[in-house]
């Protein structure tokens, strides 16, 4: 009995790992610090917990490809509460990897899956923050069946084998109700554009020339399906250097949840780089666009 358990385990973790590397050729590594050329140091999966915070580097690499886009999206989401949290997070350009600093308050399994721009999922992995629990012990099973007496203590301890099981089944199928979410949005496109004229895009572009009036730009949101919320947060920021750090505006938008397409104008009297990110009333991020606007 316990060998068919094993085996089933085995193959639901296997299963896992394709579905990872299906995913993408990028990895995430969860460390605690890294070279100057972006290797991780201190790797690990299983992270202490004292009561305080546990602070761990979220190390992305995008494999052979430099960044064609300004921002990383990590969805954090502890997978026995389902609580979530969603961090944007700018990357350096003209390299394939960075690294950012997050930290834990309270100890759980979460996945952490990681989002391009353009609604991507790049990669997702599992950390474990604090105590060991019964799905550990499965997992140690399938590496070394001479550690079988730790199921056994599971079995003891009243941990139904078959909640083990079907805790890693959930894991392995189905997406988290953020990750959902952000994938609802996966054919949102954004087009700026001259204006927006019997519901159709008229000279549509990503670079704008200042008159003596500013610059014009209709900026419009279309999906294949409903954009299926009330309101729409739009965060514009302004390139400055390397990165777009210097907030421009929040602007709200109204809706019909039905609707498939969306259109607002923006006047800009500044040159220069700008990026439009937008969220939907779960403050879920959508999709994000960009344009320039030149003198």
């Amino acid at each position: 009995m316990n060998q068919a358990k094993t085996v089933v385990v085995f193959f639901m973790l296997t299963s896992l790992c394709l579905f990872t590397l299906t995913v993408s050729a990028q990895k995430l590594y969860f460390c605690k610090s890294y070279s100057e050329t972006g290797e991780p140091k201190g790797v690990s999966e299983d992270w202490s917990f004292d009561g305080k915070p546990t602070e761990v580097t979220f190390l992305y690499n995008n494999g052979k490809t430099t960044f064609s886009f300004a921002s990383l999206f990590f969805v954090i989401e502890n997978t026995a509460t389902k609580k979530t949290n969603k961090v944007e997070f700018k990357v350096a350009q003209n390299r394939n990897w960075d690294a950012m600093k997050y930290t834990f308050k309270e100890a759980g399994y979460y996945a952490v899956s990681v989002f391009g721009n353009d609604n991507k999922l790049l990669a997702k992995s599992l950390i474990k923050v604090g105590e060991t629990k019964a799905r550990e012990v499965v997992k140690e099973e399938v590496k070394n069946e001479a550690v079988s007496k730790e199921v056994k203590n599971v079995e003891e301890n009243k941990t139904e084998p078959k909640e083990v099981v079907a805790e890693l089944k959930v894991e392995q199928q189905e997406e988290s109700k953020e990750v959902k979410e952000v994938l609802y949005y996966d054919e949102l496109k954004v087009v700026f554009c001259e204006q927006v004229k019997e519901n159709k895009v008229v000279n549509e572009k990503t670079n704008f020339k200042m008159s003596e009036l500013g610059a014009y730009v209709e900026v419009v949101l279309q999906n294949t399906k409903a954009l299926n919320t009330s309101a729409i947060t739009v965060d514009i920021w302004k390139k400055d250097g390397d990165s777009y750090s210097e907030h421009v505006d929040e602007q709200e938008l109204k809706l019909d949840s039905k609707s498939k397409q969306v259109n607002f104008h923006r006047s800009f009297f500044k040159p220069g780089d700008y990026k439009f990110s937008f969220f939907n009333d779960n403050g879920v991020w959508m999709t994000t666009g960009y344009v320039t606007v030149t003198q």
